[in-house]
């Protein structure tokens, strides 16, 4: 609008126009030429277009242009459309009319208009606009009309809410998870920025925090005393080196509470090999904290002992049945770096031959779901490594994109829990056996937060004594004063002073008093407790046992009277349960002997205590894995006895039994501790031998068993004399499978049995 101004103030009046000859009137009118020309290009270039309004007709009296292409019409078909300044009105958007309708009225008061609304197409389509325009008059001062400029101001629009969304986005994503961002002036010791989520960790604002940091001395004032030499030595080192720095600490709000916070720094500016200004992150990561804090009370009776998790993370493409991100993370899950994953899985049926076969089914099923149902998977299962190691983990994961009906891609996160597993089934056995004693002596157990006043754990035992709940008592969190109230009133004052006297000093502490159930019934009990967690010499966390006494307080004369007899039955008691704990413990060795025995039985021959057929392969299958990925040389022996039919049906199959025996305790001599000798059947031996560096160590090792089998053997008196035929077979040349090579050795010994036996062949050409 002003270089509209200044444009008419440089055009000659018509009184200086009226004295110019014919050639300087060409001229002033070329030069009004090329202004319009380079006006016309400005509003084709800025997307604004001029008009001119004439109030006597109530209807537009010109427009450039551009005004009508903001329209999406020519010149003449505007001129047309807004012959009236109702007509006018009805190409504003309904919802912007009376804003316009306002705007326009007060153009004849105000003697300007700037106002901003939106052109509705009658296709739906809206196109924002920024409207500026000034009162025209005529020489004696009569306001004639309006001369106006329109701009385009759609894309701006758009700008500045795709700016407030991301404004909007970042805030919810600094209050959803926990953080907060701040940029901090090294120099000058004082935040150039800081967001409301980073000031809410604090607990206070983004203002108030920036007014009172100062300096670094006062930034290290939140933070906990224990923590803040640990923080100032890190940040030190950040500022002289440049490197990025992530801590974890404590901060103590101004309203006492302590806050666990993780804080991510990189340099923004550095200057003479010195951090200047730093853009920081700020997570409140107490929850965390408190989490795994929860699970080391849960097991505080037992062990403290906490698995750091294994995560890993994939993107899949299920129309190309490939993975398009493997993190670092989930190929160590299965044993393999990323580089050697994505060469090895190259599909789901893949990556199904790491899955234990018992649990791939389960999966397909999984996944299949996600695939018809556009859901998510959260599922258990088993893993072999290609070094044999066998792990659980926990995959969890859903439709990561869609078109229509058909799922793009699916996300998922895989977690190593084989640590978690085991712990698990620890606590349950640790569970079952403290739930046992508790309701077998009447005691329960507890872990108080003095600062939070609030219990983090209970037993089923304490919520017994109670009369409710564990998560009752855990989620009403009075404090000590209101927790006396539930104290009979003649017993308050003693436990108050036994719980000070306790504060004061972090002792123990052990004391009898009667409890006042929520239905009014009074038991009486012992509670006896320690610090758990002591700070500055100041117990945090108490551990306590309840007892319910009850009885024993109600029969008090009588135990005084019998105490002889109660004593011995207090020595008896405890006898049973020293004896019920023992046979406890004799019932999980026996269960475990038993195990033990079981598995060895699935897995070895139990005549000679060879591994059998089932176990046999599975060392094939190592051996060969070995072998593949080491490019060395496997063998397998099939190893039959001649003769040994004889020796059953002429002595008896004792007798044969006792050959048997001997003559596996005879193959095992011969082999390497590397080696693997089983008894699959009968009178037929495999030998696998491993990591062979030359062919000529199988023929020394089967020319050795044949010599030492053939030996004669003395059974009872009775002189017995077998012999073997072996038949020999290589990985890779003869097979790359176990079967496959157990039936080319096992082809190559009958070759051997039919030329004449007590000897050892190869498989030839011909696969025999």
């Amino acid at each position: 609008m002003n270089a509209l101004a200044v444009a008419q103030t440089q055009n000659p009046s018509t009184s200086e126009l009226s004295g110019l000859t014919r050639a300087e009137l060409e001229a002033e009118l070329e030069k009004l030429r090329r202004r319009e020309t380079l006006f016309d290009a400005t509003e084709r270039a800025a997307r604004i277009g001029h008009y001119e309004w004439n109030y006597e007709l109530d209807r537009l009296e010109s427009c450039s242009m551009e005004y009508a292409h903001l329209y999406n019409m020519t010149v003449e078909e505007v001129m047309a459309a807004q012959d009236s300044w109702e007509k006018t009105l009805q190409q504003v958007h309904p919802d912007d009319q009376e804003r316009y309708r306002l705007a326009s009225k007060a153009l004849r008061d105000n003697k300007a208009l700037d106002v901003n609304y939106r052109i509705l197409f009658n296709d739906g389509s809206i196109r924002h606009i920024r409207e500026f325009s000034v009162i025209t008059t005529d020489e004696s001062g009569i306001e004639r009309g309006s001369f106006g400029i329109l701009q385009d101001i759609s894309d701006q629009v758009r700008h500045e809410r795709d700016l407030e969304y991301r404004d909007d986005l970042a805030r919810q994503t600094e209050a959803i998870t926990d953080i907060g961002h701040f940029i901090y002036d090294e120099d000058n010791e004082c935040y150039v920025f800081m967001s409301e989520g980073c000031a809410r960790i604090f607990g206070t604002t983004a203002e108030a925090y920036q007014e009172k940091m100062r300096s670094v001395e006062d930034d290290l004032a939140d933070i906990v005393a224990e923590d803040r030499p640990r923080v100032a030595e890190e940040y030190r080192h950040y500022i002289d080196s440049g490197q990025d720095c992530a801590l974890e600490f404590r901060i103590k709000r101004a309203d006492g509470t302590v806050r666990w916070v993780r804080e991510l720094t990189r340099a923004k500016l550095i200057k003479d090999g010195k951090v200047r200004q730093t853009l920081g992150v700020m997570q409140d990561i107490t929850e965390r904290v408190t989490r795994e804090q929860d699970l080391m009370f849960k097991d505080a009776m037992a062990s403290q002992a906490e698995a750091i998790t294994d995560i890993g993370y994939f993107l899949f493409d299920e129309i190309k049945d490939q993975h398009l991100y493997v993190s670092p993370g989930q190929a160590h899950i299965v044993g393999l770096g990323v580089d050697e994953y994505f060469r090895k899985i190259k599909s789901n049926e893949d990556y199904f031959t790491l899955v234990h076969e018992e649990d791939r089914e389960m999966i397909r099923q999984a996944y299949r779901g996600v695939l018809e149902n556009h859901g998510g998977w959260e599922i258990e299962y088993r893993v072999r490594r290609p070094d044999g190691e066998l792990r659980w983990v926990r995959e969890v994961g859903k439709a990561h994109k869609r078109n229509g009906e058909q799922v793009e891609q699916t996300i998922g996160v895989l977690q190593d829990i084989t640590e978690q597993k085991k712990i698990e089934q620890e606590l349950l056995y640790k569970d079952a056996l403290a739930n046992q004693a508790e309701a077998i002596t009447d005691i329960g157990h507890f872990i108080y937060d003095e600062i939070k006043q609030k219990y983090l754990f209970v037993s089923p035992g304490l919520a017994s004594i109670h009369g409710i709940s564990a998560e009752e008592i855990i989620n009403r969190s009075v404090s000590r004063e209101e927790d006396l109230q539930l104290i009979h009133a003649d017993d308050r004052a003693r436990v108050q002073k036994a719980y000070d006297r306790f504060m004061a000093n972090g002792s123990e502490w052990q004391i009898e008093y009667r409890l006042i159930l929520a239905d009014g019934e009074v038991r009486w009990v012992r509670e006896v407790g320690k610090a758990y967690l002591i700070t500055h010499g100041i117990p945090e966390q108490t551990i306590g046992v309840l007892q319910d006494i009850t009885t024993q307080k109600n029969s008090e004369q009588e135990i005084i009277d019998a105490r002889d007899t109660l004593e011995q039955q207090v020595v008896e008691r405890t006898r049973e349960l020293a004896n019920t704990v023992k046979q406890l413990q004799i019932e999980v060795d026996e269960r475990e002997k038993i195990a033990a025995e079981l598995d060895f039985l699935a897995n070895h021959d139990a005549l000679t205590g060879l591994p059998s057929l089932r176990l046999c392969k599975d060392r094939l299958d190592q051996s060969l894995a070995e072998a593949r990925r080491n490019r060395q040389t496997s063998a397998v022996m099939f190893v039959d006895l001649d003769g040994f039919k004889e020796i059953n049906d002429q002595h008896g199959h004792d007798i044969g039994d006792l050959v048997l025996k001997m003559t596996a305790d005879r193959i095992k001599t011969e082999i390497r501790e590397t080696d693997t000798v089983a008894r699959i059947g009968g009178d037929e031996f495999v030998i696998i031998l491993s990591s062979l560096p030359e062919t000529a160590i199988a023929e020394r090792i089967a020319a050795a068993v044949i010599t030492q089998v053939a030996r004669p053997l003395q059974i009872k008196d009775i002189d017995v004399e077998i012999t073997a035929s072996i038949g020999i077979s290589f990985y890779p040349e003869h097979g790359t499978t176990a079967e496959k090579l157990i039936r080319s050795a096992d082809k190559a010994m009958y070759q051997v049995k039919r030329e004449g036996k007590n000897s050892f062949g190869f498989v030839n050409s011909a696969g025999v």
